[in-house]
Parts: C-alpha cells; sequence; structure tokens
C-alpha cells in the first residue's frame, strides 16, 4: 500500500496515499480499538453540516477568504452526498469529548478542499484542518452541537412512526369497538371491558409518548456551537454563534429532516451547554418511557396470543416465521418478542447516558461520544422498531371474537355487572357456586330466576360507567 508522510508536534506517521483522512485520525484509529462499531453516520453527517455551516459563516463575517471557504463548502456538499462515508474511519468509543471523529471530518473535508484548489492532499498549504476547517470551533462544542442535530433529526422520523403506531391502533378500537372481553388484574379474571377500550388505551399512551418526545426536543434544538472551548467564544467573530445557527437552518431545511423555519437557536448560555448535557438525558429518558409503554403493549400482546390451543389465543398475531427448528407447524411471536429486546435496550442505553451526563466535569462534559452512540442507537432502535411492530403485526392482528366471547362467558367477570341490582354478598355466592360446579353465572342467575333474559343480557352487556336502570332494579325486587 502506497503511503505518504504527514507530521504533527508528536512526529511523523504513513498515512495511505489515496486517504482523504490524516495523521490524527491514523493515530486515533490505531489507538482505539475497542468495539468494531463506528461512530453513527447521523452523527458524522452533523459535524459536516457544522463544518459547512461554519465556512459559510465565517466567509460571511470576512473571518475565511471565499476561494478556501467555497472549497470546503464543495467538500461538505460532496461528503453529505455519500462521496466519502469510508473515510470516517473512528471507533464510537474513543478519546473524551469526540475529538477523533471531528478531526477525522477535518482532515476529509480539508484534503478533498486542498484537491479542489489543486493543491495535494497532506499538504494542507491551502485549506488547514484546524486553521481552516475549524475556524471559530472546538471539539468542545462542534460535537455536542453534532449530537443535538443528529438528535432532533432522528427524533423527528421516530414521532413519526409512533403518530402511525397510533393510528394503528385507533383503526384497532374502532374495529372491536363492541367485542366484549375478559378484562384482566393480577393476570387473574376481573371485569368485561372491550378490545376497542383496550386498544384505545395503547393508543392513548403513544400518544402521550409522541407529546413528551416533541416537548423534550425543546431544549435539544439550542445549540452551543460557536463557544469554542469552554462556551466563552474564545477565537470566534462576535457575530459567529448567531450567523453559524442561522446557516445551519438554512442546511437542515433544504434536506428531508423534518425542520422547519429557524428551528436551532443559540444556546442561552453557551457556557451552560458545554457543560451540561442534560437536556439530551431528557430526550433519552422520554425514549425510556416510550420503550417501557411499547415493551407492555409487547407483553400483553404475547400473552393474548398465547396457545394455539393451550393459552388465552384471544388475539391471532400474523405467521412471521417457523417458530421452531425441532417442533413442526410451530408459530411464536416473533415481532413483540423483537420489539421487546429493542426496548430493553433502549432502557439500557438511558442508563449510560445518565451516567454520562452525570459525570461532566468543571467547563466540560467529555462524555458526547457516549452519548451520541447509545442516544442515537435508541432513536434508531425505536423507530425502527415501532415500524416493525406497526407493519409486520398490528396491522395484520386480529381478534378471535368467537374465543374471546367464549372465555367471557366462562369466567366470573361479568359477576361484578350484578351487584348493583343482586347485592355484592349474594354475586360473591352465585360466583362461588358457578366455579365450584362449572356452571356459567349467567345460567345460575336464569336458573334461579333473580332475573329476566332480557334484563340480565342488557346489564352483562355493560363495560363502562351506567346508571343503574331503576325499571330492571323493581323488577328484580319483585322476583326477590
Amino acid at each position: 500500500m502506497k503511503t505518504r508522510k504527514e507530521s504533527d508536534f508528536l512526529g511523523e506517521m504513513e498515512v495511505p496515499e489515496d486517504a482523504y483522512y490524516g495523521i490524527f485520525t491514523v493515530r486515533a484509529s490505531s489507538t482505539f480499538k475497542l468495539s468494531g462499531q463506528m461512530a453513527n453516520p447521523e452523527f458524522v453527517r452533523a459535524v459536516i453540516v457544522i463544518k459547512k455551516a461554519a465556512a459559510l459563516a465565517n466567509k460571511k463575517l470576512g473571518m475565511l477568504e471565499a476561494g478556501k471557504a467555497d472549497a470546503i463548502t464543495k467538500a461538505a456538499d460532496e461528503a453529505l452526498a455519500g462521496k466519502y462515508d469510508n473515510q470516517f474511519i473512528i471507533d464510537a468509543f474513543q478519546a473524551g469529548a469526540g475529538t477523533p471523529t471531528h478531526m477525522n471530518v477535518n482532515e476529509v473535508l480539508a484534503n478533498r478542499a486542498n484537491e479542489i484548489l489543486d493543491g495535494e492532499k497532506g499538504k494542507y498549504d491551502k485549506v488547514h484542518p484546524n486553521n481552516h476547517v475549524n475556524m471559530s470551533q472546538s471539539s468542545n462544542n462542534v460535537m455536542p452541537s453534532a449530537v443535538r442535530i443528529a438528535c432532533v433529526k432522528l427524533s423527528k422520523k421516530l414521532a413519526i412512526e409512533m403518530e402511525l403506531l397510533e393510528n394503528e391502533f385507533r383503526k384497532k378500537a374502532d374495529r372491536y369497538s363492541k367485542t366484549m372481553k375478559c378484562g384482566r388484574t393480577h393476570l387473574m379474571d376481573a371485569v368485561p371491558m372491550t378490545y376497542g377500550q383496550m386498544f384505545g388505551a395503547y393508543a392513548e399512551a403513544i400518544d402521550s409518548e409522541t407529546t413528551n418526545l416533541e416537548r423534550s426536543l425543546e431544549k435539544a434544538r439550542e445549540l452551543g456551537i460557536g463557544g469554542t472551548a469552554t462556551g466563552t467564544g474564545i477565537t470566534a467573530h462576535p457575530e459567529f454563534r448567531k450567523t453559524i445557527v442561522a446557516e445551519i437552518n438554512k442546511i437542515e431545511n433544504n434536506n428531508d429532516t423534518g425542520i422547519e423555519g429557524e428551528w436551532y437557536v443559540p444556546a442561552k448560555d453557551p457556557v451552560e451547554k458545554t457543560q451540561s448535557m442534560n437536556d439530551l438525558l431528557f430526550v433519552s429518558g422520554v425514549m425510556r418511557n416510550y420503550a417501557s409503554t411499547l415493551n407492555r403493549i409487547a407483553n400483553d400482546l404475547r400473552l393474548l396470543g398465547s396457545g394455539p390451543n393451550a393459552g388465552i389465543t384471544e388475539i391471532k398475531l400474523p405467521a412471521i416465521e417457523p417458530g421452531s427448528s425441532i417442533m413442526p407447524g410451530k408459530v411464536n411471536p416473533s415481532i413483540p418478542e423483537a420489539v421487546n429486546m429493542i426496548c430493553w435496550q433502549v432502557c439500557g442505553n438511558d442508563r449510560t447516558i445518565e451516567l454520562a451526563a452525570q459525570s461532566g466535569q468543571l467547563e466540560l462534559n467529555f462524555g458526547a461520544p457516549i452519548i451520541a452512540h447509545n442516544l442515537l442507537q435508541s432513536l434508531v432502535l425505536l423507530t425502527n422498531g415501532t415500524r416493525l411492530f406497526r407493519e409486520e403485526c398490528i396491522e395484520g392482528m386480529e381478534v378471535d371474537e368467537e374465543r374471546t366471547k367464549s372465555l367471557l362467558e366462562g369466567t366470573f367477570a361479568q359477576a361484578t355487572a350484578l351487584n348493583p341490582y343482586l347485592g355484592y354478598s349474594l354475586v360473591s355466592k352465585l360466583v362461588t357456586e358457578s366455579q365450584k360446579n362449572g356452571i356459567p353465572i349467567k345460567e345460575l342467575v336464569l336458573q334461579k330466576r333473580l332475573m329476566e333474559k332480557n334484563d340480565l343480557e342488557k346489564v352483562l352487556s355493560v363495560s363502562g360507567p351506567a346508571i343503574t336502570d331503576s325499571k330492571i332494579l323493581e323488577r328484580v325486587r319483585k322476583q326477590k
């Protein structure tokens, strides 16, 4: 492999001749061989967006000559189009503050900008990674800002999928609005309700989490970019912070990001934004909550679909794949199980983000790389998992109405509805007799002529708040 020599204050190193990255990247990639996982592509993309915006801002403010700024901008556009994806080679687990990934981007853009200006890779005589690509910036504000930009973009995609899943559950709620089922508490028979009520509750839970996600982004859209090393803005033009954020908004408005208008704003206190990443911990907490909701729903569907002959089997889940390598014909709840595992991972990621967020010291939280890795992974997992859940499970899910009716009528779940008419003590005796002799409550009431059939049917059809029917009550008293 042909190489070129590059040098820094630590000495000289060989760099692959065709590489757009440089000596800093070679040192870091050789040192941080930790996970085999590269920095998240959206994280890298967000750094490139910042670099493009910085070049435009510095050009506008007269800090960077037009030729250099235009070359950096063109290099950034090519990188955003995916032309240099194989040049970003830093492990997700790396030196604090994300300086290796930051310099990887600086070097790639500098070397390509040098080529555009008829220079050579590795010379940096026309465009330098630190002096020009990194002008008015520092890893300490670029990387936290990049996490926030990537977080917002991916959160917008997640919110769309959450709304689609909510809508699918609302469709199921409408379809099964009159399908009575046995409600269960403590996994035991409780009171009657409808599948419409259950699916509607799922939809409401998801809607609440979508609202929480949108609210959490209010702080995440504040960017500390331009604060340089500690948030004070040393070495940057006084108008740089305002100008670069305006340029970031223009770039993101021109992409499929879900961002409209002046979404990103300069941080009210860039020093605080350099010290703290609690706004991202807030976003992570919302994702943990949503993961908990999604996990609970997946658990319910696995339980209600259990069987097909020795379980509850009220719900029919779509058959996705053979469920066993040894048992012929077995089908498992594969999609809910995959969703379960995604949710557990997200909850674990949240704990890591919590530890990183509380470990900032003095003027810097050095944990930006691990926060980025876990936060963005959670967003991607939940987005893909929510889509999979909807498309491969919920859309094709059906309620076995005959089975559901049979189970309901075979339980004492409807007994509670009789309390206002027969009284708790009498109903308790009926339940005991029903369980002992295997006779449904409904049949016992009719056998004992405690209620007329039409009245009984009306009372047992209730699945929510209802005023005691005085006429039925009067007839019951007469029969007693």
